[in-house]
């Protein structure tokens, strides 16, 4: 498998650049966050709810990045504010080495509990949006 997408993907998540993140994943992208119930499908749904908390992220910083035979699990630190989150995505990858779903998991949750709550005061109608975008 080529990782070329991935380790571009992973440089394109430390700069924070939305359209070069998206380049990176297949059209039907399915993303499962803790920030929503319900997966977030398709690319016009992900640029909603990633450009949201792109806007308060303030760093991803990348530990390690765990290779297998079709997927990728990739560790980092991500920073908002005065919060500090440890984060493992679980990516599956299509036959050129794109993302085709991702899986988001933050911890502690106290701080994923604050950055909930900065998201739900700066952008209220992700989750409306990010439904529309899955439709």
């Amino acid at each position: 498998m080529d990782f070329t997408h991935v380790r571009a993907f992973t440089d394109a998540v430390q700069r924070k650049d939305l359209e070069a993140m998206l380049s990176h994943m297949t059209e039907d992208i399915v993303l499962e966050t803790p920030f929503f119930a319900e997966p977030v499908r398709g690319k016009a749904a992900l640029r909603t709810v990633v450009g949201a908390l792109l806007t308060i992220v303030d760093s991803f910083d990348s530990q390690e990045l765990m290779q297998g035979p079709s997927h990728v699990a990739w560790s980092y630190v991500v920073r908002i504010g005065a919060e500090r989150l440890d984060g493992i995505d679980y990516w599956l990858l299509d036959e050129a080495g794109r993302i085709a779903r991702m899986k988001v998991l933050w911890r502690p949750f106290p701080a994923l509990a604050a950055v909930q709550r900065r998201l739900d005061r700066g952008t209220p109608d992700v989750e409306r949006e990010a439904a529309r975008g899955s439709a």
